[in-house]
């Protein structure tokens, strides 16, 4: 077990410490104000009670609204863009503003220009979730580029007296007519070939096969039997598998918030969303049965303790608790619960009655049914609320057996003190 435990500990540090994956996973969490400002957005350009919509209409906040999601969802390839870059030069301790700058003109030089009546236009789809694949790549290689260049001293170098903000936009040029000379390169040599932009070509090869990968219940099933599993060894599942989400599941979310601002039909049911928001409250379960199915005192005061925080998702408590961490009798419950949880979801869906969740984000800690009706309308109430009870139900004969281990462990720690006390 300690060898499994050491095989697997090295791989998820080995993915989750690569600076390349370590950036796009802390750019897709500093997209969280962006997101969050398009999600409140089109929550409430959805409200459709009585003649809301006529009036929101009448007193310019759809238009509003409208204008808000544009900036923020329908162009969210910009910001990833730039914070990619950014984060990457903050791992590599280089000059993290003029980096994010850089990747944001790589991602914009990679970019297709069309021309309508005579107009040279950027298409929305280039610049949202469409692009997102090209901005991680164009993001990561012209900051990479950019930090390269200014290792080698490939700079402007300007005498001391000049003031240091002057110093970074001299020191910034050599590289930045670097970098911008390598991404023409590239975008001309993508226009001779078949797919004529990286755009499409990224599409093809990366974005479309690993979208389709993703998009079977079974993949979601592993996905989160994989992350209890990872806790099974006190490894947090979700942060070490989390680089990897964003490139398969992320840019589906951003398709379907975009299409529910829009009042579309929401094209995708597998998201970064429907695997995290319908893994079940598993450990509210656990502290519920810890609590009133328990004997053990100990089991009964990790309840108590662990049940607020579980409300809220945060599991610590109980699977270090109970423990669940490195406790065989909870292995198989810890990765099946969210397993039947996600299924459950996938079977409500294509019966008809849970819609496609709309891309909206959730906090980290957002309590558990109110996250459910946010991405899910009442519909989500309800499904949350039978995952807990599928939850309850395969959890029941494990806290039984681990409260007959417990009850013994305490009656033998009494013996010894009996003894102790007797001598």
């Amino acid at each position: 077990m300690n060898t499994l435990k050491d095989k697997i500990l090295a791989a998820a540090v080995q993915v989750q410490n690569n600076i390349y994956m370590k950036a796009i996973a802390n750019a897709m969490m500093g997209l969280m104000p962006v997101m969050m400002i398009s999600s409140i957005a089109s929550l409430i350009n959805a409200i459709d009670i009585g003649a809301t919509q006529q009036i929101m209409e009448q007193i310019g906040l759809k238009a509003l609204l409208t204008q808000v999601n544009a900036m923020t969802i329908d162009v969210v390839s910009v910001y990833v863009a730039f914070l990619v870059g950014y984060k990457l030069a903050e791992h590599l301790n280089a000059d993290q503003l003029n980096a994010g700058i850089m990747s944001l003109v790589s991602f914009l030089i990679l970019s297709p220009i069309s021309t309508l009546e005579e107009t040279r236009t950027m298409e929305l789809s280039t610049l949202g979730s469409g692009g997102m694949f090209v901005a991680m790549f164009g993001g990561l290689l012209g900051a990479r580029i950019y930090i390269l260049c200014v290792q080698k001293n490939l700079t402007i170098k300007m005498p001391d007296s000049v003031p240091p903000i002057v110093n970074k936009s001299f020191a910034a040029i050599v590289p930045a007519i670097i970098v911008s000379a390598i991404m023409g390169i590239i975008y001309v040599g993508m226009a001779a070939t078949p797919y004529g932009t990286l755009t499409d070509m990224i599409y093809t090869w990366v974005q479309a096969p690993l979208t389709l990968l993703g998009a079977n219940i079974f993949a979601c099933m592993i996905i989160v039997a994989f992350i209890e599993f990872l806790w099974f060894f006190g490894i947090h599942g979700v942060l070490a598998v989390y680089p990897i989400l964003m490139l398969v599941f992320y840019q589906p979310g951003l398709d379907n918030l975009a299409a529910y601002s829009a009042g579309q039909a929401l094209p995708h049911l597998f998201t970064i969303g429907f695997i995290l928001n319908n893994r079940g409250a598993r450990s509210f379960a656990v502290a519920l049965l810890a609590i009133f199915g328990c004997k053990s005192e100990q089991l009964k005061a990790v309840g108590k303790i662990g049940l607020i925080p579980s409300m809220f998702g945060i599991s610590e408590p109980i699977k270090f608790g109970i423990p669940q961490v490195m406790n065989i009798r909870m292995l198989l419950p810890l990765m099946v619960t969210p397993a039947v949880s996600v299924l459950s979801a996938y079977l409500l869906t294509i019966v008809g009655f849970l819609p496609y969740q709309n891309g909206v984000n959730i906090p980290t800690g957002f309590p558990i049914i109110f996250g459910g009706f946010l991405v899910n309308g009442w519909q989500g109430i309800i499904a949350q609320l039978i995952q807990f009870v599928l939850c309850v139900i395969i959890y029941i004969p494990f806290m039984r057996l681990q409260d007959k281990a417990a009850l013994a462990e305490e009656k033998n720690l009494q013996t010894q003190a009996a003894v102790v006390e007797y001598k």
